[in-house]
């Protein structure tokens, strides 16, 4: 892996990686391997389609949720759920495509609620998680879990990413899942050298995450460019979207995003560029101003999270 050393360009990488992942593989969702190599032989293009037929370069909930995490801690960096998930109800109610089962329970349970707090999000993970007797270790809050690991460090990054994947999946296999994936992305950002070894296991390329991790996972560590990654990631069908999503984050923070092919970044909708941008400066700038990087506390002297 020829990785990026440049900061800025790895975060942004990372969030872009994310959004192309998703809008590359969105038209692929729930075919087969042998489906997709039958009617389109290997997608390397924003083809489009589907059975959400989106447009070429349109986004799912992957990136949409992504943004809406984000949008969240640049609110309130020190104690955002209260934001995100404000966001989260606001961006159910507009009617999206596609809303993951768990998400859309948990949501519309906290709206219902008027869930404004922390500990109130952190309710209706654990009623929704009981609601479906266990059944949410699901991939709908690693897909969304890249701007936490981005913006914070250390401690701090470690809660968040757990706290924001609970308000809707408070599964152990998915928190699990989301701090192995920040620790990956945080080494790329640091610029350690990563040495992902193939999983042996066979895993299909399903919505439950410890799939989509390894999918994701195995897309990254059989290539050796961020191109070539996305496109192992999503033409194996299946989740496509997410897992590509998942391999996008972590295949941009290594390579950065001058090596994302522009013909993808051009497709992308010009508004959703300009966010990812300011997200990605935003969260540079975060890090790199963070002089206490273990602190919980805001700059007027709050109580830890």
């Amino acid at each position: 892996m020829k990785e990026n050393t440049n900061l800025l360009l790895k975060i942004k990488g990372a969030l872009y990686g994310v959004a192309l992942g998703d809008a590359l593989g969105a038209p692929l969702e729930f075919m087969t391997e042998e489906q997709i190599r039958s009617q389109y032989g290997r997608v390397t293009e924003m083809i489009g389609g589907g059975w959400l037929d989106v447009s070429p370069g349109e986004v799912t909930d992957d990136t949409q949720m992504t943004i809406a995490v984000a949008d969240g801690i640049l609110s309130r960096s020190d104690n955002p759920l209260p934001y995100i998930g404000r966001n989260f109800v606001r961006w159910i109610n507009s009617g999206p495509k596609d809303v993951g089962n768990t998400c859309r329970v948990a949501i519309s349970m906290a709206h219902r609620r008027g869930a404004c707090t922390r500990e109130e999000w952190m309710r209706v993970g654990r009623d929704t998680n009981d609601i479906m007797h266990g059944k949410t270790a699901g991939n709908g809050a690693l897909m969304r879990t890249i701007y936490p690991i981005l913006y914070y460090t250390g401690a701090q990054q470690r809660q968040m990413v757990a706290d924001i994947g609970k308000m809707t999946h408070y599964n152990e296999e998915s928190t699990t899942s989301c701090l192995l994936y920040a620790g990956l992305v945080e080494k790329a950002l640091k610029g350690v050298s990563l040495s992902i070894r193939r999983n042996k296991e066979k895993h299909n390329p399903t919505g439950y995450v410890i799939d989509s991790y390894f999918c994701a996972l195995d897309a990254v560590a059989s290539t050796n460019t961020f191109e070539e990654a996305i496109i192992a990631a999503v033409n194996r069908g299946g989740d496509a979207d997410t897992i590509g999503a998942i391999a996008g984050g972590l295949a941009g923070a290594i390579y950065g995003y001058d090596q994302i092919p522009p013909r993808w970044i051009g497709k992308l909708d010009p508004e959703i560029r300009c966010k990812l941008d300011y997200y990605a400066e935003s969260a540079e700038e975060n890090r790199r101003g963070n002089n206490d990087q273990n602190s919980f506390r805001n700059p007027s002297g709050g109580n830890r999270l």
